[in-house]
């Protein structure tokens, strides 16, 4: 079977669970001598930086026409200024998708009059992974479990904007009574590592894990930080001694809240074009994305990277967000009023 009748048939594939039919000559002409822009909303080195770099290597050969991938950086906002660029000012023809923090797909329903989109109406690709967030310090802070970090004031360093390490830590004060001070204004999570290194910050709050292992792979092995929680739907099944607050939450409302939050995490690595982006493009690119998933040579690199692959589709992506767009007004009013404190 050629390449080209495979890609035809994986289009009209997706098509068929689309209802948008694809005609793969239709998008090779499109496609064929255009630029198709990856805009990242933080800073280069960064874990979306490093994610949206690995796929522009090899998605434009599942693409019909094969476009030119471009990478952009364009921090600012904790990624808002570059979701609304996207949604708003950039092209709606399928030649410009963004990722951005997992967080501001969620910023509308916290009622961030900055976020200028509805996330239930932009053109979702996927995410190349689920995440597990750490709360951590550096070891010469003397932060040692949970009940250390209630004890005493905690310097977390962060991007600010709504980010989980901005948010996350105020969601740890409000439901396990940590007394974490927030410090905003680094670019991205290179600087926020480094502020830790050089001692201007104590630990954060809601970096990777998956992240953290490729930025700073001798951290935890050589016990040069503190790991004293877990935060994510799931657990890291490589760090089985380190708690996750959800085998530590009581109260059914914290409860509730962590939830609310934490959902962020099964989208790790949003990937998504703007709103009104031709049906059968849309289709192309998630197809795309798909094939990238299943790519030997994506897949090599992502273990090299320790990039984690575990792909979340559009279509779950969906759901997650229609989940949580219904929670119950008392959840969203405190989910709110921590995300306002965040900004």
């Amino acid at each position: 079977m050629s390449k080209q009748f495979k890609l035809a048939a994986a289009l009209t594939g997706l098509a068929l669970v689309s209802s948008a039919p694809v005609r793969a000559d239709a998008i090779e002409d499109f496609y064929k001598g255009k630029n198709l822009s990856i805009i990242v909303g933080f800073s280069p080195g960064g874990g979306y930086d490093l994610n949206a770099r690995a796929i522009s290597r090899y998605i434009a050969k599942y693409i019909p026409g094969n476009p030119k991938v471009i990478v952009q950086n364009m921090p600012g906002a904790g990624s808002i200024t570059a979701i609304n660029h996207m949604a708003n000012l950039a092209p709606k023809d399928g030649t410009a998708i963004a990722t951005f923090a997992r967080g501001t797909p969620f910023e509308p329903l916290m009622g961030n009059k900055q976020a200028q989109f509805d996330p239930r109406n932009l053109t979702w690709i996927g995410s190349p992974s689920r995440e597990t967030n750490l709360v951590f310090t550096r070891t010469a802070a003397n932060f040692k479990t949970l009940d250390d970090l209630k004890g005493r004031e905690v310097v977390i360093a962060t991007s600010g904007g709504g980010a989980d390490t901005a948010t996350f830590p105020l969601i740890l004060n409000a439901v396990f009574k940590t007394k974490m001070k927030v410090v905003t204004g680094y670019p991205g999570a290179s600087e926020m590592l480094l502020a830790v290194e050089r001692g201007e910050a104590d630990g954060m709050a809601g970096l990777s894990w998956g992240y953290l292992k490729v930025a700073r792979p001798s951290w935890v092995p050589e016990k040069k930080i503190d790991v004293q929680l877990q935060l994510g739907l799931t657990k890291a099944p490589d760090l089985p001694n380190v708690p996750s607050a959800f085998d530590i939450v009581k109260d059914q409302a914290d409860r509730q809240l962590l939830e609310v939050f934490l959902a962020r995490l099964a989208i790790a690595w949003p990937l998504a074009g703007p709103a009104n982006m031709p049906a059968d493009r849309a289709t192309a690119l998630r197809a795309a994305f798909a094939a990238t998933m299943k790519d030997a040579e994506y897949k090599a690199e992502a273990e090299k990277q320790a990039i984690d692959v575990d792909p979340v589709y559009a279509d779950e992506i969906m759901s997650i967000l229609n989940r949580v767009y219904t929670a119950s007004p008392e959840v969203v009013e405190r989910a709110r009023q921590i995300s306002e404190a965040a900004r």
